[in-house]
């Protein structure tokens, strides 16, 4: 006799993709190297409401081997109304802070001047990397003073930045030649870096940091293991990283329904709030068969004052055109802004289209969307910033300071989708741009179903599986995949017959009619089939 044993499940919410919201796409630079980033979303765009808008990405403009990799900069002038440096052809403009090869850069501003701190790493020969941070002199001045970081810090790479008001600077960087790799150094004068110290994580990626603007605490993420041994890390400091509270590990709720497994992916981002308490934003992916899908996605916001757990966004397909590719899932790398005065978050991210691909290289293309929320609990529901087209968005950043309700929003434009610096499709020219507007009316644009969440529920009966109708959307419906996340039957409210089914572990899932994607908060139900 087979049976099933159903877990919870869900009502899914249907993503409706509006009219864009009114804003300004300026292009401020260019690149072909088209992989910016494969961790979580980093500091690269942040608005300053007394001076301006600061950029800063991973530049290239060769055929090949990138040997013209620099860092590059650019500054929205609130004065002028203009950007500083911008060229009739976009892979000019941008200023490049020194003649260096350097790459993956991210960006923090000094609290005592307003200045751009940039870090990157270039290549100093073996045994490896180091980093290397650039001063602006002013406030989009474009003039930098460089620091090398070598002796202390030759062989780490991939750094990233965090200023407190004490004006020390923190570095979270990589260790190249080990797999002991995750380490903290610390600069309470310019270019007089600590030895690096290992925070005892081996294997770890997708590391961030951020400090407050308000006191001198400061929060650093970053991920470990792999599979079912995903693991979202982080550590605390109050006096601006001279002392660091012990490692602890974020556990993320049961998102996906049932008892599958759901496990923080590719990193975190955070922010401290107005309240001067951390709010983090990640990427959470279900486990099949001990292994984290990239499809579907869920995006949520941990409060550290609550200690609470709130889902913003989800998303998935049932049939994908193309893939994902590597180091994203269908939904994800988000990022998190407030306004200071009002409390409104926004959280902005990229999201696939399952039906939009490159055929030339069979990959998916993404679209960068945001939501927002009163308190960081009730979200809205999703507006679309970007025309869904030929070219994929990548890479978003939104700018944490979201002063009178205008965002700033980063990202890449991907020519051709799929990155050619790991193989995949030729070499593209491809701009770097800045969302700059408000999304007037995204209040208003609530699902009821999201805060009221009814339920599928689901009775075992011998060789059938019995649905029992829930207060979904007619444009929603239920139905059967295996463990490989392949479609093997549709689904119907009442008895369903499932004895032509093999043995094995299968997944309920709801998917949009209208768009063929996996929507709601719980979008899978895991089920037991046993003889």
């Amino acid at each position: 006799m087979k049976s099933f044993a159903v877990l919870l499940s869900f009502c899914g919410v249907v993503l409706a993709l509006g009219p864009l919201p009114v804003g300004v796409i300026d292009t401020v630079g260019g690149t072909t190297y088209d992989d910016q980033n494969s961790g979580p979303a980093l500091q690269w765009v942040i608005n300053d409401p007394t001076y301006g808008i600061h950029v800063t990405w991973t530049y290239a403009n060769s055929a090949s081997n990138w040997p013209d990799r620099r860092t590059k900069y650019n500054f929205y002038d609130n004065n002028t109304g203009a950007w500083n440096w911008k060229d009739p052809d976009f892979m000019a403009s941008g200023v490049v802070p020194f003649d260096r090869k350097t790459g993956f850069g991210t960006m923090e501003l000094d609290p005592a001047d307003n200045t751009a701190r940039l870090v990157a790493h270039y290549s100093a020969g073996m045994p490896g990397f180091t980093p290397v941070a650039y001063d602006d002199i002013a406030p989009g001045s474009g003039i930098f003073d460089e620091c090398v970081g070598a002796p202390n810090l030759t062989d780490y790479f991939l750094p990233v930045i965090a200023m407190p008001p004490d004006g020390s600077i923190s570095l979270l960087v990589i260790r190249f030649s080990t797999s002991d790799n995750v380490y903290y150094t610390r600069a309470t004068t310019w270019c007089n870096w600590d030895v690096p110290v290992w925070w005892g994580v081996t294997g770890g990626f997708g590391h961030n940091i951020v400090a407050s603007r308000a006191s001198n605490k400061v929060l650093a993420t970053w991920m470990s293991g792999i599979n079912a041994e995903l693991a979202l890390g982080y550590r605390f400091s109050s006096d601006g990283g001279a002392n660091w509270d012990a490692a602890q590990t974020l556990t993320p709720p049961s998102a996906f329904g049932g008892d599958s497994g759901t496990v923080c992916y590719i990193g975190a981002t955070a922010m401290f709030d107005k309240d001067d308490n951390w709010q983090l934003v990640t990427t959470l992916v279900p486990l099949v068969a001990d292994s984290a899908l990239q499809n579907p996605g869920q995006i949520w916001l941990y409060n550290s004052a609550t200690g609470e757990w709130n889902f913003i966004h989800g998303a998935g397909a049932v049939n994908l055109s193309g893939e994902i590719g590597g180091n994203a899932a269908y939904c994800g790398r988000p990022s998190i802004g407030q306004n200071p005065s009002s409390g409104t978050f926004y959280c902005a991210w990229e999201e696939f289209d399952s039906t939009n691909f490159e055929s030339s290289t069979g990959r998916l293309r993404a679209d960068i969307f945001v939501a927002s929320s009163p308190d960081g609990k009730d979200w809205s529901a999703p507006v679309r910033l970007t025309e869904m087209d030929a070219t994929s968005k990548r890479f978003p950043f939104i700018a944490r300071n979201c002063s009178g309700d205008s965002l700033a929003v980063g990202f890449e434009q991907d020519s051709i989708a799929g990155f050619n610096t790991s193989g995949t499709g030729v070499i593209s020219r491809n701009p770097v741009c800045i969302w700059r507007g408000q999304v007037s009316g995204i209040e208003e644009e609530r699902h009821s179903s999201v805060a009221s969440r009814p339920a599928l529920s689901a009775t075992i009966v011998r060789n059938s599986l019995l649905l029992q109708p829930a207060n979904c959307n007619l444009q929603t419906r239920p139905i059967l995949l295996d463990a490989l996340g392949r479609k093997v039957q549709d689904l119907r409210p009442g008895a369903n017959d499932v004895s032509h089914l093999a043995p094995g572990v299968y997944f309920v899932m709801e998917y949009s009619v209208v768009s063929s994607q996996y929507s709601g908060p719980s979008a899978v139900t895991k089920v037991i089939l046993t003889e």
